[in-house]
Protein backbone atom coordinates (compact mmCIF):
# COMPACT_ATOMS: atom_id res chain seq x y z
CA UNK A 1 0.00 0.00 0.00
CA UNK A 2 1.42 3.38 -0.74
CA UNK A 3 1.45 6.32 1.37
CA UNK A 4 -1.10 8.25 -0.80
CA UNK A 5 -3.49 4.72 -0.19
CA UNK A 6 -2.60 5.16 3.18
CA UNK A 7 -4.00 8.71 3.74
CA UNK A 8 -7.12 7.83 1.88
CA UNK A 9 -7.71 4.99 4.01
CA UNK A 10 -7.54 6.91 6.73
CA UNK A 11 -9.82 9.75 5.32
CA UNK A 12 -12.54 7.30 5.65
CA UNK A 13 -12.87 7.13 9.75
CA UNK A 14 -15.06 9.58 11.01
CA UNK A 15 -13.42 12.44 12.67
CA UNK A 16 -15.34 14.61 15.60
CA UNK A 17 -14.71 18.70 14.79
CA UNK A 18 -14.05 20.70 17.81
CA UNK A 19 -12.92 23.82 18.10
CA UNK A 20 -10.44 24.24 20.38
CA UNK A 21 -9.47 27.54 22.43
CA UNK A 22 -6.66 28.85 24.41
CA UNK A 23 -5.61 32.44 26.44
CA UNK A 24 -2.64 33.82 26.80
CA UNK A 25 -3.24 37.24 28.83
CA UNK A 26 -5.77 38.97 26.94
CA UNK A 27 -5.60 37.21 23.56
CA UNK A 28 -7.99 34.61 23.09
CA UNK A 29 -7.83 32.21 20.45
CA UNK A 30 -9.58 29.24 18.77
CA UNK A 31 -8.76 26.82 16.08
CA UNK A 32 -10.41 24.22 14.24
CA UNK A 33 -9.39 20.43 15.24
CA UNK A 34 -10.52 17.24 14.01
CA UNK A 35 -7.73 15.17 15.69
CA UNK A 36 -9.10 14.60 18.87
CA UNK A 37 -10.62 11.96 21.29
CA UNK A 38 -11.43 10.84 24.58
CA UNK A 39 -8.45 8.83 26.30
CA UNK A 40 -9.36 8.30 29.50
CA UNK A 41 -12.62 7.75 32.04
CA UNK A 42 -10.66 8.16 35.57
CA UNK A 43 -9.70 11.00 35.14
CA UNK A 44 -11.83 12.17 32.51
CA UNK A 45 -9.29 13.06 29.91
CA UNK A 46 -9.16 14.26 26.53
CA UNK A 47 -6.26 14.46 23.64
CA UNK A 48 -6.08 16.95 20.60
CA UNK A 49 -3.19 16.78 18.07
CA UNK A 50 -1.90 20.00 16.89
CA UNK A 51 0.90 20.98 14.93
CA UNK A 52 3.90 23.08 16.22
CA UNK A 53 3.48 25.85 13.71
CA UNK A 54 -0.18 26.54 14.78
CA UNK A 55 -0.54 29.44 17.05
CA UNK A 56 -2.85 28.03 19.48
CA UNK A 57 -0.02 24.92 19.83
CA UNK A 58 2.59 27.67 22.03
CA UNK A 59 -0.51 29.08 23.88
CA UNK A 60 -1.86 25.73 25.18
CA UNK A 61 2.28 24.86 25.77
CA UNK A 62 2.50 28.21 28.33
CA UNK A 63 -0.89 28.61 29.54
CA UNK A 64 -1.26 24.52 30.53
CA UNK A 65 -5.06 24.91 29.61
CA UNK A 66 -7.51 24.08 26.46
CA UNK A 67 -11.14 24.75 25.91
CA UNK A 68 -12.53 21.98 23.63
CA UNK A 69 -15.76 23.50 21.66
CA UNK A 70 -17.57 20.48 20.24
CA UNK A 71 -19.89 22.25 17.38
CA UNK A 72 -22.65 20.82 15.87
CA UNK A 73 -25.22 21.03 12.93
CA UNK A 74 -25.31 24.51 11.45
CA UNK A 75 -21.62 25.85 12.74
CA UNK A 76 -20.13 24.55 9.23
CA UNK A 77 -19.06 28.06 8.09
CA UNK A 78 -17.45 28.81 11.90
CA UNK A 79 -15.50 25.99 11.40
CA UNK A 80 -14.31 26.51 8.48
CA UNK A 81 -13.43 30.32 8.94
CA UNK A 82 -11.62 29.28 12.33
CA UNK A 83 -9.59 26.49 10.75
CA UNK A 84 -8.65 28.35 7.48
CA UNK A 85 -7.50 31.79 9.21
CA UNK A 86 -4.27 32.21 11.70
CA UNK A 87 -5.11 33.55 15.02
CA UNK A 88 -1.66 35.49 14.53
CA UNK A 89 -3.03 38.19 12.29
CA UNK A 90 -7.25 37.74 12.78
CA UNK A 91 -8.88 37.58 16.17
CA UNK A 92 -11.56 35.03 15.13
CA UNK A 93 -13.39 35.42 18.01
CA UNK A 94 -14.27 39.30 16.98
CA UNK A 95 -14.41 38.77 13.37
CA UNK A 96 -17.28 36.00 14.05
CA UNK A 97 -18.95 37.60 16.70
CA UNK A 98 -18.75 34.85 18.91
CA UNK A 99 -20.55 35.17 22.21
CA UNK A 100 -18.87 33.82 25.03
CA UNK A 101 -18.97 33.22 28.80
CA UNK A 102 -16.07 33.25 31.70
CA UNK A 103 -15.03 29.22 32.01
CA UNK A 104 -15.64 28.05 35.29
CA UNK A 105 -12.25 26.76 36.03
CA UNK A 106 -9.69 27.86 33.88
CA UNK A 107 -9.45 31.29 31.78
CA UNK A 108 -10.47 30.10 28.44
CA UNK A 109 -13.99 31.49 27.59
CA UNK A 110 -16.47 29.63 27.20
CA UNK A 111 -18.26 29.23 23.74
CA UNK A 112 -22.10 29.92 24.40
CA UNK A 113 -24.89 28.13 22.61
CA UNK A 114 -22.48 25.72 21.75
CA UNK A 115 -23.06 21.94 21.87
CA UNK A 116 -20.41 21.18 24.36
CA UNK A 117 -17.52 23.36 26.22
CA UNK A 118 -14.88 20.74 28.10
CA UNK A 119 -12.62 22.75 29.95
CA UNK A 120 -9.31 20.79 30.20
CA UNK A 121 -6.07 21.30 32.44
CA UNK A 122 -2.79 20.09 30.51
CA UNK A 123 -1.58 17.06 32.35
CA UNK A 124 0.65 15.51 29.43
CA UNK A 125 2.08 16.46 25.82
CA UNK A 126 4.21 14.26 23.61
CA UNK A 127 5.27 14.89 20.20
CA UNK A 128 4.24 12.17 17.57
CA UNK A 129 5.65 12.48 14.13
CA UNK A 130 5.21 16.44 13.14
CA UNK A 131 2.04 17.14 15.58
CA UNK A 132 1.96 17.54 19.66
CA UNK A 133 -0.70 15.82 21.70
CA UNK A 134 -1.97 17.90 24.35
CA UNK A 135 -3.87 15.32 26.87
CA UNK A 136 -6.35 17.28 28.85
CA UNK A 137 -8.09 16.38 32.51
CA UNK A 138 -11.73 17.69 31.48
CA UNK A 139 -11.97 20.21 34.94
CA UNK A 140 -15.48 21.08 34.06
CA UNK A 141 -18.15 21.15 31.03
CA UNK A 142 -21.66 22.01 30.06
CA UNK A 143 -23.31 20.26 26.75
CA UNK A 144 -26.57 20.27 25.34
CA UNK A 145 -28.95 17.59 23.27
CA UNK A 146 -30.35 20.06 20.46
CA UNK A 147 -28.40 19.27 17.85
CA UNK A 148 -26.16 16.53 16.37
CA UNK A 149 -22.10 16.70 16.21
CA UNK A 150 -20.43 17.72 13.37
CA UNK A 151 -17.59 15.27 12.27
CA UNK A 152 -15.61 14.89 9.23
CA UNK A 153 -15.49 12.16 6.72
CA UNK A 154 -13.65 11.91 3.25
CA UNK A 155 -12.89 15.54 3.78
CA UNK A 156 -16.26 16.91 4.53
CA UNK A 157 -18.34 17.87 7.47
CA UNK A 158 -21.12 15.84 8.05
CA UNK A 159 -23.20 15.22 11.05
CA UNK A 160 -23.99 11.59 12.52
Amino acid sequence: MTTEQSRQALHLLPMPVALIGARDGDKHNITTVAWINQCSWTPLQVMVSIAPQRYIHDMIAKSREFMVTIMGEGEEETVFFCGTKSGRGVDKVKELDISTRPGEVIAVPRIKDALANLECKLVQSLVSGDHTIFIGEVVAADYCKDRRPLVLRQGELTTL
